[in-house]
């Protein structure tokens, strides 16, 4: 039985279908043109965050996203030392924030499946032996997944008795908004035969933050916010 396509499922789409095909014909294109193999680099990008992604006013929170990223890549050479950088890159989103109050008592673990596509400018300096580079460019970043929520919240009161709502194991899908990154990135390259080596520290400006939540209530409410900006130390290996 063929499995319905939900937001969720995107993922499950790009693995499947997208990523092959866009690879396997940069594959073919390299193969069955010689100059266009000179003009084009295959390989993987890989590396971790080295900033906080999740930020709030809870009484407890904690990120628990994995720091790594990975992801195919694509070069595309162009004259006078230019070349534009195309990846498509998977990490994982999570956290679990506590809310304690006299009126609340929640539990809540989010998980997620992000994927982003940078696309960069970037310029290669050839006068010494490992190229310095620097680039700049535009990163949209999908990220869908769910809550698992557990706990009670006071939800109203009955003849001076206060009544509580109890949430136990409650799930639900989350599609976060589509997030708009601006990247600046630099770092080296060295060459050995065709193979290349690139590490690089990126930096990325999210507009709007994918996870934007700013609650109010009794007891003040709460927010929850994905990082604006992040710091990644990335290591690319390609074949020219």
């Amino acid at each position: 039985m063929k499995r319905p396509l939900t937001k969720i499922d995107y993922t499950f789409v790009l693995m499947r279908f997208f990523l092959p095909l866009t690879v396997s014909f940069m594959f073919l294109f390299a193969s069955a043109n010689p100059a266009g193999a000179q003009a084009l680099g295959l390989g993987i990008e890989g590396g971790a965050r080295v900033s906080n992604d999740v930020f709030g006013n809870l009484h407890d929170i904690s990120s628990e996203s994995r720091r790594y990223i990975v992801g195919p890549r694509v070069d595309v050479h162009l004259p006078r030392n230019f070349f534009v950088e195309v990846e498509a890159l998977y990490r994982t989103f999570g956290f679990t924030s506590y809310d304690f109050s006299s009126v609340t008592n929640e539990i809540t673990r989010a998980r997620a499946n992000s994927w982003e596509f940078p696309v960069l400018l970037k310029y290669r300096y050839p006068r010494f032996a490992t190229h310095p580079f620097f680039g700049a460019g535009y990163e949209p970043r999908f990220v869908h997944g769910n809550n698992l929520t557990n706990g009670a919240y006071a939800s109203g009161v009955t003849s001076g008795v206060v009544t509580y709502t109890y949430l136990i194991n409650q799930q639900s899908a989350t599609g976060y908004p589509v997030s708009h990154g601006a990247v600046v990135s630099g770092g080296l390259e060295f060459a050995a035969g065709p193979v290349h080596i690139s590490p690089e520290l990126r930096y990325i400006h999210w507009s709007p933050a994918f996870l934007n939540v700013n609650q109010t209530g009794i007891a003040g409410g709460y927010r929850i916010n994905s990082a604006h900006n992040e710091l990644l130390v990335l290591f690319g290996v390609t074949w020219h």
